[in-house]
């Protein structure tokens, strides 16, 4: 029979004691540090930890945490991901680099070991520096969460945003935000625009707290201008509420430079009864829902033939409009809540548009009680259609881009002017659009764009009371539009080092189009507006005086 167990062994069992064999040596835990430094703006990071003790040739990772997101479903839970790896040298040292380190700050950690033997350090908060160009313009930030490139039209990537101050605007802290693309034709240019939405209101270079905006990059306005034009000469037309406000600033996404750009507000609702002190005045109407009991008023509508809209509504035969507000509601996951836009409300701005369109082409139509007056302002569509025939935009027959809005109760109004990259003689694409000497909107003209053959604007213009009331506000507003040219000054002024900047990452001399009009260099496209603008009020003023 084989022995188990000592003499002394049973001795000390007899007893109820335990008896351990020697003990051994213990091995310290291991430690590990991290720091992290800058290698400069827009540069890779270098992170330096220590381990302790050392084990010389481990694998070392260094690691990102990622953000949940709370605007969008992009992440719904965090994971440490790998940015870097090394190895230990003798003394337990890692240096590591950070190729293209996060815009966004983040967690990191190093990581050595498996196992029992793994040795994690604290966690460092961590987001590279910003660049700058220094042109004196204010800096926009747009950074992605993790980095990733803001690919699309069809769903936001969230991130943060902020303003570096500069001219004409106070800086702006990093604030919660998602971005997406925006446009349409613009959209296949290299240079891309962009739909920004913040977490909250803010006000953006004084033009009132909000939290919608866009960044236009102004790629086919080889001037860089006349979006900025249109807004000066849409603050002169007072009869139209509201014409959105600009800034032009300097774009950085992700870090990278991507050039001059405009920051402007977007056409979007501010409802009267909902509007608090310091918030943004845009278009002034209510805010409807499928809770709203009046559906005759709070809609925002466009003139489009793509039919971009959520819903798009034929007018007669004169083209579609699209229900820009109210739109279907949508939660994050991208499902229809339902709560958003009702049929109701869609059988109501249909028949309503409708009966405008049949008034206006009705053979009462000059009436003031049973013509166009009864359902559209006349002195929104008198300033709307100057400001129109004097920039002459592409889209302006009524083709795309021509907005309007009804309030509650209220008739159909003009506005607010938007898009105007194609405008101002940069095209030459029929209806003598690139000459200062023609009208453009007035008459019917046997051009692409356009949805008919005769536009609610050649319609208003058959009514003589309609020219009357267009030929006396020419004369009240004719000295302000005249300013055009001060404007056009100082603002390439104020955008010189930034159009500089501008036209070292983007060609200058690049044709976008067939018809488009270049000039060879943004001072040559500056001196063509400004010659452009001023020879266009000249010649509509000789035909209003």
């Amino acid at each position: 029979m084989k022995r188990l167990f000592s003499a002394a062994a049973i001795v000390s069992l007899s007893l109820g004691l335990v008896v351990l064999p020697p003990s051994l040596p213990q091995a310290s835990a291991a430690t590990a540090t991290l720091v992290i430094a800058d290698g400069g703006p827009g540069t890779e990071a270098q992170a330096t930890t220590q381990f302790t003790p050392a084990v010389s040739g481990q694998a070392v990772k260094l690691q990102v945490k990622t953000i949940v997101t709370s605007m969008t479903t992009e992440v719904t839970s965090s994971t440490w991901k790998t940015v870097a790896t090394g190895t230990q040298d003798a003394s337990g040292k890692a240096t590591l680099s950070i190729s293209n380190p996060l815009e966004v700050k983040h967690e990191y950690r190093a990581v050595s070991g498996t196992g029992s033997t793994e040795a994690v350090s604290g966690t460092v908060n961590y987001a590279v520096k910003t660049a700058t160009k220094k042109t004196g313009l204010p800096v926009v930030y747009l950074n992605t969460n993790e980095g990733t490139s803001i690919s699309t039209r069809s769903r936001y990537f969230e991130g943060r945003f902020a303003i570096k101050t500069g001219a004409g605007c106070a800086a702006v802290p990093s604030q919660l935000a998602a971005a997406k693309g925006r446009g349409n034709s613009s959209w296949t240019f290299d240079k891309k625009s962009y739909t920004v939405k913040l977490d909250k209101k803010v006000d953006l270079c004084g033009m009132g707290a909000s939290k919608k905006w866009a960044l236009v990059a102004n790629h086919y306005d080889k001037s860089l201008l006349r979006n900025s034009l249109a807004g000066f000469i849409g603050s002169k037309m007072t009869k139209l509420a509201w014409t959105p406000k600009s800034q032009p600033v300097d774009l950085y996404i992700n870090g990278s430079y991507r050039g001059s750009y405009l920051l402007i507000e977007r056409i979007a609702v501010t409802d009267p009864a909902k509007k608090k002190p310091g918030d943004a005045v845009r278009v002034s109407v209510p805010e409807l829902d499928s809770s709203s009991g009046n559906k005759t008023g709070g809609y925002v509508l466009e003139w489009d033939f793509r039919k971009g809209a959520d819903h798009n509504v034929t007018v007669g035969k004169h083209g579609y409009v699209g229900i820009k507000e109210p739109e279907n509601d949508y939660d994050e996951a991208g499902k229809d809540t339902g709560k958003g836009i009702t049929a109701a409300q869609i059988k109501y701005i249909d028949g309503y548009l409708d009966a405008a369109d049949k008034a206006l082409f009705g053979k009462n139509f000059k009436s003031s009680t049973e013509g166009w007056r009864k359902y559209i302002s006349l002195p929104s569509a008198v300033d709307y259609y100057i400001a129109m025939e004097l920039m002459k935009p592409l889209d302006g027959n009524m083709y795309a881009s021509v907005y309007m809005y009804k309030k509650a109760d209220g008739k159909l109004y003009f506005g607010p002017l938007w898009d105007f990259d194609i405008s101002a003689g940069n095209a030459d694409r029929g209806g003598k659009l690139e000459t200062t000497n023609t009208w453009y909107l007035r008459d019917p003209l046997k051009i692409a764009a356009r949805q008919s053959a005769d536009t609610w604007f050649n319609r208003l213009n058959d009514d003589p009371g309609f020219r009357k009331a267009v030929s006396k506000r020419w004369t009240q507003v004719h000295a302000e539009l005249k300013k055009s040219d001060s404007y056009l000054t100082s603002q390439s002024k104020l955008i010189s080092k930034s159009a500089a900047a501008n036209f070292k990452l983007w060609n200058v001399k690049e044709k976008l189009r067939d018809y488009h009009i270049v000039k060879g260099s943004w001072s040559k496209e500056v001196s063509y507006l400004r010659s452009w603008q001023k020879s266009r009020i000249s010649w509509m003023n000789s035909q209003y005086r």
